[in-house]
């Protein structure tokens, strides 16, 4: 049997295949709803981050905000070029984490939790006030990158979905290399026992600001995609039922994966779909079908998968030869 590593690098390729090959014979619609899974499979990205040192984000949808209101007022009111826009998006989302994350690192479990949670309603308070970007009522006119130069038109959905699932598997890729590095295991040891890090040596508090600050560049950069995707911005992108999506994304996919938000992701767009087309207060449907999930399979669809594994590989070694 595969270890750990192996096949969950494995079940991301599969992903990853499963997701072009979808992507390739998929109409216009459903073109959209790639591109849209996509997203916030990037987004799960970054809370699977932050998740790495044991800390959980239920305000994540502020630094997803931070990204997209910076690429909206960059791009629209400042007149710089989306292409520029961008990494610039990125950053301020990294400086607000870095800022906020001074404070909200030094605490854990449900102070964390409110402490970013506070952060998103402060976001979405002055994002509904702001006349500058429409406020309660949102913005239009936000361009896409012109790759235009290399061929490449972004306002064509299937260029734009396939984009997005090729950045999607990059991050992925980044964040593979990420967690075998010493930095990753770090992150990992501090989620395990960060008494004993401490006790190590390790400054704890520093690895946490360290993931807060990288996890909410990430989550800018989500924002920043989100508003290309929709060349529209409101309040509602900041909402606490995004947190709320993302974080049942990663828990359904199973936290400390890496691949298991993405799932998470596709699965959740997909259910939205079918259960809004077909079905009324779907709500309700959905949050039945993950607590279900939920209570089958607490450490989440790749999580039980790697346990069975583990299982398995344990029997086998322990059987007589």
């Amino acid at each position: 049997m595969a270890d750990r590593t192996t096949l969950r690098r494995v079940l991301g390729i599969l992903l990853a295949i499963a997701a072009l090959t979808g992507q390739h014979f998929a109409d216009f619609f459903t073109q959209e709803l790639i591109a849209e899974a996509a997203i916030l499979a990037i987004f799960s990205l970054s809370i699977d981050l932050l998740a790495s040192t044991g800390l959980i984000s239920l305000g994540h949808a502020g630094l997803l905000g931070v990204g997209a209101y910076g690429f909206a007022y960059l791009s629209v009111h400042a007149g710089l070029a989306p292409a520029l826009a961008l990494p610039l998006a990125i950053i301020l989302g990294a400086i607000t984490a870095f800022l906020v994350g001074i404070i909200a690192v030094r605490t854990s479990g449900a102070f964390f939790i409110m402490v970013t949670l506070a952060l998103a309603e402060m976001m979405y308070s002055w994002a509904f006030r702001s006349k500058l970007f429409g406020g309660a009522d949102g913005m239009g006119g936000i361009a896409r990158v012109d790759l235009s130069g290399l061929g490449i038109d972004l306002d064509d959905p299937e260029n734009f979905a396939l984009a997005m699932i090729l950045l999607t598997i990059l991050l992925w890729l980044l964040m593979e290399v990420l967690a075998t590095s010493p930095l990753g295991r770090t992150f990992n040891a501090i989620r395990q026992n960060p008494s004993r890090v401490t006790a190590l040596g390790g400054r704890v508090t520093y690895y946490r600001l360290a993931a807060f600050t990288l996890s909410g560049a990430i989550a800018a950069f989500a924002g920043a995609l989100k508003v290309q995707d929709t060349n529209f911005i409101s309040p509602s992108l900041i909402s606490w039922l995004v947190s709320g999506d993302v974080l049942i994304s990663v828990v359904i996919g199973g936290i400390g994966t890496l691949i298991g938000g993405p799932l998470g992701a596709a699965l959740l767009v997909a259910l939205k779909n079918v259960l809004s087309s077909n079905i009324g207060h779907w709500y309700l449907f959905l949050g039945m079908i993950f607590a279900f999930v939920a209570l089958v399979m607490p450490k989440g669809i790749i999580g039980t998968l790697l346990d069975w594994n583990d299982r398995i590989a344990t029997r086998r070694a322990g059987s007589p030869s």
